[in-house]
């Protein structure tokens, strides 16, 4: 029997994590890009370095992160099933019980949407601002990436209504 080696035992981990990781990177929808992140500029000379970079103004600050629009929150499920199905399922499974083919891949199973006695005590302004600005804006994984960037309001909000639908027992709180 051949023994294997510490160089072949990390090929075999590195192929594993290519194998695993970058298809529930990608489903999850790729790595973030920082605001106003710019790509990283080559590297440049000693002499070129040396020489002091002109002043700018200062950046002004980061706005505060958006609220929750006014009204109802709560958009047409049938619509949101449709956009659940498209960005959704690959993490939180078919049925919003965190077990899509991604959610083994990631460090932190993703919300039973299902589980009305989780779901149904949070506010829908949370949901929400999780939905569009992603998990880390309510404290939640930054594996949920943000979505407001790639839908619109009225997709927002028929995407909360749908996870709304979701759950048992079912939702009776507030639109």
């Amino acid at each position: 029997m051949r023994f294997m080696t510490y160089r072949h035992l990390a090929r075999m981990a590195a192929a594993g994590v290519i194998v695993l990781g970058v298809p529930a990177l990608l489903a999850c929808g790729g790595p973030k890009k920082e605001e106003g992140a710019q790509a990283p500029a080559e590297t440049a000379a000693p002499a070129e370095q040396a020489a002091p970079a002109p002043e700018t103004a200062p950046a002004p600050e980061a706005a505060a992160p958006a609220e929750a629009p006014a009204g109802p929150l709560l958009g047409d499920p049938a619509k949101g099933k449709a956009i659940y199905d498209t960005y959704c399922v690959t993490c939180h499974g078919p049925t919003g019980k965190g077990d899509g083919p991604a959610a083994a891949t990631l460090p932190k199973k993703p919300a039973n949407h299902s589980d009305g006695n989780f779901m149904n005590p949070l506010p829908n302004e949370e949901l929400y601002k999780a939905i569009k600005e992603g998990g880390q804006a309510i404290g939640k994984s930054n594996a949920m990436p943000p979505w407001g960037a790639t839908l619109n309001d009225e997709q927002l909000r028929d995407v909360l209504g749908y996870v709304r639908s979701l759950a048992t027992p079912p939702y009776t709180g507030p639109k």
